[in-house]
């Protein structure tokens, strides 16, 4: 049985973040729902994407 990664959407409100910086806002499994939540902009200054904690996008 194969697992589905787990995606992760951080954000921060700072234009130059330290890896503390970043709050979850989004964990599922879903990978076109993480992708549309880490491109909209709304409350953040940057986006972060993670698939089963590895970083796929640094900052959008």
């Amino acid at each position: 049985m194969n697992q589905q990664p787990t995606y992760r959407v951080y954000g921060t409100t700072l234009s130059g973040p330290a890896e503390r910086d970043w709050e979850l806002i989004l964990e599922t499994t879903d990978a076109a729902q993480a992708t549309q939540a880490v491109h909209e902009t709304e409350g953040t200054f940057w986006r972060r994407l993670t698939e089963d904690d590895t970083v796929v996008l640094p900052r959008v």
